[in-house]
């Protein structure tokens, strides 16, 4: 079952995160909070996390 988020929602969702990692004063900050965010999103992968340092 697919669910829609709404434009206001995903607003919100993007000034969330925004929010809470303009507080962050480095990259490890950073990619703490998301580790952070990841823990608590249901059906998110952890591999994207080495992913992302390969990209960096």
């Amino acid at each position: 079952m697919v669910e829609v988020m709404t434009d206001k929602q995903m607003q919100f969702i993007a000034w969330l995160i925004t929010t809470a990692t303009d507080k962050c004063q480095t990259m490890d900050e950073v990619r703490e909070m998301n580790k952070e965010i990841r823990k608590h999103s249901t059906g998110f992968k952890e591999d994207t996390t080495e992913t992302q340092k390969k990209e960096d």
